[in-house]
């Protein structure tokens, strides 16, 4: 379900989409171009550090480690500014604001990113990566906001578990699973829009187009501008 407050923005469940689909843009641009870290999937991350770790990479470990702190510090931030934005009478404004502090930092990161070449300076490359997590650790925290119901544009394995549960219960005719599909359609939009963003994305990498790097940017730009619009009556909010 769309919160309260996530009502008061236009067209909040594809605000969700669009902030799904560039997480999975991000995690396999940042995969396959930063040196095998995802800066939006912290749990893949933390598993890449463990296994840096033990390989004795530390190289590879610091690229990790730098993600999570930047995650970590990003959410953080957004909770400082979500909470601080309660103040404000405009029900949805701290939701608003969230959103355009991470088009500022995934701007920042994608031209940086741009200006670099092939091969990426160690001090650029992990600004670029704090920058890349420090956006999604907003993101994070801005999806929770808008939905209700424990919508995740970032982190899709409870998000699985539920489709496969509501699933499974309309298969087997068990009371409650309308109202169970129902809630599911949220997760399973966003994790379709997770999903869609990493396949495009991975399948333009060999042709090594530049703009690739602004697909999240221009998703979150986006998502921002929707949030702006007016509310539509007749919109459903049953996510």
């Amino acid at each position: 379900m769309i919160s309260a407050e996530g009502r008061t923005l236009g067209h909040p469940a594809v605000v969700l989409a669009c902030l799904s689909l560039a997480s999975g843009c991000t995690d396999v641009l940042t995969f396959a171009k930063l040196g095998e870290v995802f800066t939006s999937a912290m749990t893949g991350n933390t598993a890449l550090l463990g296994i840096a770790i033990g390989r004795g990479q530390m190289l590879a470990a610091s690229r990790s480690l730098t993600a999570l702190f930047g995650f970590v510090a990003g959410a953080s931030v957004a909770a400082l500014i979500y909470n601080l934005a309660r103040t404000d009478e405009r029900l949805g404004a701290g939701l608003r604001r969230l959103l355009f502090v991470e088009i500022v930092c995934l701007g920042g990161c994608t031209i940086l990113w741009s200006l670099s070449g092939e091969t990426i300076a160690p001090a650029r490359l992990y600004t670029i990566i704090l920058l890349s997590a420090f956006s999604m650790g907003i993101q994070g925290i801005a999806a929770q906001r808008i939905s209700s119901s424990g919508i995740s544009t970032i982190v899709f394995t409870s998000a699985l578990i539920r489709i496969v549960t509501s699933f499974t219960g309309m298969l087997m005719h068990l009371a409650g699973a309308a109202d169970a599909r129902v809630s599911t359609r949220g997760h399973l939009a966003t994790f379709a829009a997770y999903a869609g963003g990493a396949a495009f994305t991975g399948l333009l990498l060999s042709h090594d187009i530049g703009l690739l790097k602004w697909i999240p940017f221009a998703a979150v730009l986006w998502a921002f501008g929707l949030s702006l619009l007016p509310v539509s009556k007749g919109e459903s909010v049953a996510l």
